[in-house]
This record gives structure tokens, sequence and C-alpha cells, in this order.
């Protein structure tokens, strides 16, 4: 029963979120899909391709509120799949990430809720096809308290409980986290806090892994200025588990500048000894959510986790482009096999060629190292695309994409070598805000 209630967690926050959304259609953007695509390589094979049509139910879901007692960020896409010659069982590919906050008394108490999910990776080490992953929702709750002690001082008291939930990985487990902070406002856009926060986490099966205890303390600084957002956080993390203890650095920084009116450059870096479930989340908040890719690692291991992610977008009249490039290294306490160092880069263009009809070009490249399991493997893909807008609010979209691999898998040398082409068709309802 608990499975059942945990896989349609994600589903019944995003509707409750979309129905407050239609009350306000001016901040909602929203799209439905439905559609379908050929694969000439469902599974992803070197030898004995496997032809499948796949069929596909699509929400994208985009909802920013910041008024009064309510603030809210919302960011889904997703595709419920159906496998027509039944190679998998029917599945929910995509994401969504989703933060409300409710002020009981402004700028003083809040209560915040938090879900994240995804489809999760149960091997990274072999290729990612449907049978390789599953289903993984993240989700928080909990008060912030703000206790002014002078005019540009305050104390800070947070409180949260969250629940991880991994479908097939023996990962899931409860949290309970404390936080405690002083903060000093340095001007009007700019404050200074000191922190410190204290974690315990409970594994569903402790005979899979044992429970643990995890505390940071850190100096956190946040800027906004006129063209440039500024957030640093620098400290360290302590973990006790198996009654031994573990000392990591912590650092996050994030940079956003706008280079000029239409384009942004967006820089993320960072080392944290963190897990399977805050890695998800932040992950999706770096990068987005794609409906195809990006799913996280899954272990009931801690891990550093080294990061650097550079972002440049432009938004000119009628051309958009995105490009970005992305290093990582994770380094876990235990079960090194899952130790890797990884590089990636992404790009897409797209075209209004004129008011009903867009062009787009896309294209990604990775490579991963699992040295301690001798797992070396390149991966790429690139698309092309038109969108047609048929009537205000109806669109056809129509894309042909190839993906290919080469290298290793878990069960050896160069069992990833394989091609995929699709071809892909769907109609868009795109309801006019108001």
């Amino acid at each position: 029963m608990k499975n059942i209630k945990q896989r349609g967690r994600p589903l019944v926050i995003a509707a409750a979120w979309l129905c407050a959304g239609i009350v306000h259609a001016q901040e909602v953007d929203l799209g439905l899909t439905v559609g379908a695509y050929h694969t000439d390589n469902i599974r992803r094979t070197s030898v004995d391709e496997e032809s499948q049509t796949v069929g596909e139910l699509g929400l994208r879901l985009g909802w920013t509120r910041d008024s009064g007692r309510l603030n809210a960020n919302v960011d889904a896409n997703l595709a419920y799949r159906e496998y027509f010659d039944d190679a998998y069982d029917s599945d929910l590919q995509g994401g969504f990430n989703g933060r409300v906050v409710y002020w009981f008394l402004p700028e003083r108490l809040s209560w915040e809720f938090q879900d994240n999910y995804a489809r999760a990776l149960i091997d990274p080490r072999n290729v990612d096809t449907p049978g390789n992953q599953q289903n993984a929702n993240y989700f928080t709750t909990g008060p912030d308290l703000r206790l002014p002690l002078s005019e540009r001082t305050s104390l800070l008291v947070g409180g949260r409980w969250s629940d991880a939930y991994f479908e097939d990985t023996e990962a899931g487990n409860q949290r309970l986290t404390g936080t405690l902070g002083l903060e000093r406002r340095m001007s009007e856009r700019s404050t200074l806090s000191l922190n410190a926060t204290a974690e315990r986490v409970e594994f569903d099966d402790e005979s899979v892994s044992s429970n643990y205890d995890r505390q940071s303390g850190y100096l956190e600084y946040a800027m906004q200025g006129a063209r440039t957002n500024l957030s640093v956080r620098a400290g360290g993390t302590v973990l006790h588990d198996y009654g031994d203890t573990t000392n990591g650095p912590l650092l996050n920084l994030t940079v956003e500048r706008q280079v000029t009116a239409r384009s942004t450059l967006t820089l993320n870096a960072g080392t944290e000894l963190t897990d399977s479930a805050d890695a998800l989340r932040r992950e999706q908040q770096i990068g987005g959510i794609d409906l195809d890719g990006g799913n996280p690692i899954v272990s009931t291991d801690q891990f550093q986790s080294d990061f650097v992610s550079l972002a440049w977008a432009l938004e000119g009249a009628r051309t958009t482009l995105d490009l970005a490039v992305d290093l990582r290294s994770e380094d876990y306490e235990r079960d090194t096999t899952f130790n890797r160092d990884a590089i990636g880069a992404t790009g897409s263009l797209v075209r209004r060629l004129s008011a009903r009809l867009s062009w787009r070009l896309y294209g990604g490249w990775s490579k991963q190292d699992f040295d301690r399991s001798d797992v070396d493997f390149d991966e790429w893909n690139a698309g092309t695309g038109f969108d047609w807008l048929l009537t205000e609010t109806v669109g056809v979209t129509l894309t042909g994409e190839r993906f290919e691999g080469s290298g290793d898998t878990a069960f050896g040398t160069g069992l990833r070598d394989y091609t995929e082409n699709r071809v892909t068709v769907r109609l868009t309802y795109t309801p006019r805000r108001r």
C-alpha cells in the first residue's frame, strides 16, 4: 500500500497545483500533448535490434506565483508512455520539481512543501532504457521561523520532515532536519548568515544500510544586483555512519549574470557530502527537467560530489539558443564501484520561421568513467524538428532523433555499442492565457 501512495504522490501534487494555477491562469504555462514515436532499437542493443511504436500522453506545466501569503514555483515535464508491442511496462517519464511556501505571518512564520519526481537509473553502468529505470520521489515539508533581534539581524529556525522513495532500489528513507541560523542584512540587496544543520536519516530496510547522522556548518552570502545574482555557501559536513566519522568540505556557488538584454550566463559549482535524494533535487534545480535523460544514480551510500556547470541562454526576437557544459566527480563512502567522473555538453537552437512555424535543432554528448568497475563509455544524441501552430491553441510537432553509444557496461567490455533512430509526432494543446 505504501508503494501505491508514493507512486501517486507527484501526480496528486501536480494536479492540485495545476487546479490552483487555473484560477490564476495568467501565471500558468500549460501544455497538453498526445502522440507517439517509432524507434528502430527500443532496447538499445548492438545485435537483434527491435523496433517498436510507443504512445504517450504528456503534460508540461510551469507555474510561478509570488504575491501575498503564497510563493510557488512549479516545473513539470511528464509523459505517460504505453509500449504497444509490450517491450516494457507502461511508465511515467520526465520529472516534476515543485515548491510552495505559505506565510502564516508575513516575513515571520512560513510552511514549505517541496516535491521532486524523476526516473532514476537502477544501474548507471548499464544502458539507459525503460528496463533500467525506476520511479524516484523526494518529498519535504516543514516550518521556518524568523525572529528579529534588531533592525538588521534575525534568528532563523527551521525544521523539515522528508521521505525519499525509490521503486526498485532498497534506498528508501525518512529524515528529520533541523536548522539554526543568524542572518545579517548587509544592504537592501544582500545578506550574510551563519548556519548549522543537523539531520537524522533512517532507512526503510535497515538490513541494507545503517541509519546515519549528518551535521553541517556554513556561512552563506546572497546578493541580488542590477545584472548579477550571487549565492555562495561555504563550510563543512560531518557524517556519522557505522560508528565511523567522515568529514567533507561544503561549497555551493551560483552566479547568474545578465550579459546583454537578451542573454544570460549561469555558473553552478560546488562540493558536498550528499546522498541520492539530495542529489536528485539539486540536479533538477540546476539543470531543469528533460523528458528523456538526466536520470540520477540511486544508492544507499553517501558520497562526496564535486560539480561544475556553465550555461548560456540567448533569447532573440526570432532565435533562441541554449548551450551548457557539465563536469562532475563522485566518490562513494563504501560502494566504490559507483565512483565516476563525467563530462557532458548540450545545445539547442530554435528559429521562428514564421508566425506559425518554428524549426529546432538540438544535441548532446556525455562521457562517463567508472574506474573501479572498469566501465567507460560515450553517448551522444542529435535531433531536429518542426513546430507548426494550426490554431491559437493547437499545434503539431514532428521530430527526428538519433542516439548512439559506445563503450562498456557492467556485463562486459564493448557491450554499449548501439544506435537508435526515432521519429516522433505530437499534437499539442496550449490554453490561451486570460
